[in-house]
């Protein structure tokens, strides 16, 4: 929802994408679906990540957000989403993922056409389909 990305919303998704980059790099492969060892080790990654980039200027940290715009006074980054945006990583939404080939391929016509694409992170977060309970399971895409 708009009102959550002007809270801050996006904040901690663009630090859970950083840190399962970092995850990646490190271990050598993407977090186990369901897997909450993988997920307090990223949500520990993303707070290190967060610390790092108070100090440089125009970087994505943990800080409160007003109206949109980033405040510069930090804010506890939710455990509770890049927890939950860990253990379920790997999983695919076939809808989602014709939707994202389709802008894709719309920013590819831009960059060859006289219109100019997207220079930017695009991230889509939808909490809505989650259950509150996120528990241990088999590991199969299927378990949620």
């Amino acid at each position: 929802r708009g009102e959550d990305w002007e809270a801050g919303v996006g904040i901690n998704v663009h630090l859970s994408f950083a840190a399962v980059l970092d995850f990646n790099e490190q271990e050598g492969r993407w977090p186990g679906i369901h897997d909450s060892k993988d997920a307090s080790k990223l949500v520990d990654t993303a707070k290190a990540i967060s610390e790092s980039r108070k100090e440089k200027e125009g970087s994505c940290w943990s800080q409160s957000v007003s109206f949109g715009f980033p405040m510069g006074e930090p804010r506890d980054l939710d455990e509770t989403r890049v927890g939950q945006f860990a253990r379920l990583f790997l999983t695919e939404l076939t809808g989602f993922c014709s939707y994202l080939g389709g802008a894709a391929a719309q920013e590819v016509l831009k960059k060859i056409g006289k219109f100019t694409p997207v220079e930017q992170w695009v991230h889509h977060d939808e909490m809505v389909l989650l259950s509150d309970c996120l528990e241990e399971s088999g590991g199969t895409s299927y378990n949620h």
